[in-house]
């Protein structure tokens, strides 16, 4: 499926299961759980990203609510971003109890399509929100936002390698199990030495 569709959406099962096969098909797997993690990883972190933004850039912040956001969908299934209505909510906090209002509906939601814990993923909003702070330049504003989210969501959590600032992962993708792949880089399945020494050649080039 392509199009736009309306957030919503994000909240039907039948229409979220068959998002994550369109992703299951385009990784090569026939693991739901797998395929609804990687789907997982890419929604949650568009659904985070302009909170996130605006926490970082002290501005006003948008609220995340389903019925009043609209997903771009890709060929794979995937949401990489949302539009919203152009009105920020009255207060940071207010936005975040959004948010955490939208990401209750919607983890519920993959979790009964995929078969994937619900610790799993609020783990994922977690890394979501740490890797979008790192992107906004404003790592610290990620426990802040985590705060006010509230609820079952994890603090994300960073480590600095060779001066660079990485996600301390919580979460795992899954995408070692598709096919072909590998574990990521910052895959908390790794050993902590493994990772790190990784990590120190991805931000040195040695």
């Amino acid at each position: 499926m392509t199009g736009t569709i309306g957030g919503a959406a994000l909240r039907d099962p039948a229409w979220v299961t068959a998002r994550i096969a369109e992703m299951g098909r385009s990784w090569g797997t026939d693991s739901c759980r797998a395929a609804g993690t990687l789907w997982w990883c890419m929604v949650a972190s568009a659904l985070v990203k302009p909170v996130v933004g605006a926490y970082a850039a002290r501005s006003a912040v948008p609220t995340v609510e389903l019925d009043r956001i609209n997903c771009p969908v890709r060929a794979d299934g995937g949401i990489e971003t949302i539009s919203l209505a152009d009105d920020p909510a009255p207060d940071p906090r207010a936005a975040a109890q959004a948010l955490r209002a939208s990401l209750i509906s919607v983890i519920a939601t993959v979790a009964q399509a995929s078969g994937a814990g619900i610790p799993a993923l609020w783990a994922v909003v977690a890394d979501a929100i740490g890797n979008r702070a790192i992107d906004a330049g404003a790592p610290a504003i990620a426990p802040t936002l985590a705060h006010d989210v509230g609820g079952k969501l994890p603090t994300p959590r960073f480590q600095e390698v060779a001066g660079r600032t990485f996600v301390k992962r919580i979460s795992c993708c899954l995408v070692f199990e598709a096919p072909g792949c590998a574990m990521c880089t910052s895959c908390p399945k790794r050993p902590a030495a493994e990772r790190e020494q990784l990590l120190t050649a991805l931000t040195t080039g040695n």
